[in-house]
C-alpha cells in the first residue's frame, strides 16, 4: 500500500514538472519570437513658402504700421507704386506661437523692392524681428528667400530653411537655420546647386559643404 501511494505520488509530481516545464518553455519561445520594436522616426511638420507677391495680400490689419514703424518703405507713396508699403512687396509670417505678430514676425521682401546692379535677377530678402523692450529689432538679415519651416520639438521656434542664390557662380544653397541664444544661428547646408553638385548634399560630405557654404555665405555679404 506504502508503495503505491509512493509511485503515485511520484507520478503526480513528474506531471506537474512536465506541466510547468511546458508552460515556460511555450513563454520562453512566445517572448522569444517577438521582433523587438524597431525606433519610430520623428514627425517632422514641414510648412513650405512659395509666395507670389502678385497675389499676396495682409490679413492681419497691422501689416501696413509695422512697416511704419520700421521705417522701410515710403508711406507717402500710395497703391503698388515702388517703394509703397504694400503686400506687392513685404509678405509677413509669425515667427513663432509664443507672440503675438506685432512682437515678434518674418519679413520677406520682394526682390524688386531694390535695385541690385550686381544680380541677374531680382533677389528677396528675409528679415527676422523681434520686439526688445519695446522696439522693433532684427536679429537676423539673410540676403535670401525662406522656403520652409520645420517644427522643432521643445520649442516654440522653427528651423527655417532659407534658399541663397550666386548668379555669378550659378550656384544655389538650401540651408537649415536654428533657434539659439535669441536669433538663428546657421545648422547645416543639406542641398547645393552647382557644376559639382545637383540636389541633396550626400550625408557623408554635409559638414564638409557646410563649412564652405558658411564661409561663401560670409563673404560674399549674403548674411547679416
Amino acid at each position: 500500500m506504502t508503495d503505491r501511494r509512493i509511485s503515485k505520488g511520484w507520478i503526480v509530481g513528474l506531471g506537474l514538472s512536465l506541466f510547468f516545464a511546458g508552460l515556460f518553455l511555450y513563454y520562453f519561445t512566445q517572448k522569444s519570437s517577438k521582433k523587438p520594436k524597431e525606433p519610430l522616426d520623428p514627425v517632422i511638420t514641414v510648412e513650405k513658402f512659395d509666395i507670389d507677391f502678385r497675389n499676396n495680400v495682409f490679413d492681419d490689419g497691422i501689416e501696413v504700421s509695422l512697416l511704419k514703424e520700421l521705417r522701410i518703405c515710403d508711406s507717402s507713396k500710395v497703391g503698388d507704386n515702388m517703394g509703397a508699403c504694400s503686400p506687392k512687396f513685404f509678405h509677413f509670417i509669425p515667427l513663432t506661437s509664443s507672440k503675438p505678430l506685432k512682437d515678434a514676425f518674418i519679413l520677406l521682401i520682394n526682390g524688386l523692392a531694390f535695385a541690385d546692379p550686381e544680380a541677374k535677377f531680382p533677389i528677396r530678402r528675409t528679415l527676422i524681428f523681434e520686439r526688445e523692450r519695446g522696439v522693433l529689432t532684427a536679429v537676423n538679415k539673410f540676403k535670401g528667400n525662406i522656403i520652409e519651416r520645420r517644427k522643432v520639438e521643445g520649442s516654440n521656434y522653427d528651423d527655417i530653411v532659407i534658399r541663397f542664390r550666386l548668379d555669378q557662380y550659378s550656384e544655389s544653397y538650401h540651408v537649415v537655420y536654428s533657434w539659439k541664444n535669441n536669433r538663428y544661428q546657421f545648422n547645416r547646408c543639406e542641398e547645393l546647386n552647382s557644376f559639382y553638385n545637383k540636389g541633396k548634399v550626400r550625408p557623408e560630405l554635409v559638414d564638409s559643404v557646410s563649412k564652405e557654404v558658411q564661409k561663401i555665405l560670409v563673404e560674399e555679404n549674403l548674411v547679416f
